[in-house]
């Protein structure tokens, strides 16, 4: 029983870990969704995108 009760807390563990990191991957795919579409729109008014893109490299390098 304390076997069967280890290997349960374990899956549990691992399967927690890969849902909190599929969870982790949408909210990066959406931040930089997001961060595309500003980016577009600043441009299409004439502004400077080029602090923007400096601005999310740093923040990825930050991040990783």
């Amino acid at each position: 029983m304390k076997k069967n009760a280890v290997e349960n807390a374990f899956r549990d563990e691992n399967r927690n870990a890969v849902e909190a990191q599929a969870l982790l991957d949408q909210q990066e795919k959406n931040f930089y969704s997001y961060a595309e579409r500003c980016i577009r729109d600043w441009e299409a008014q004439g502004k400077n995108v080029k602090p923007l893109i400096i601005e999310l490299k740093n923040y990825r390098k930050r991040i990783q």
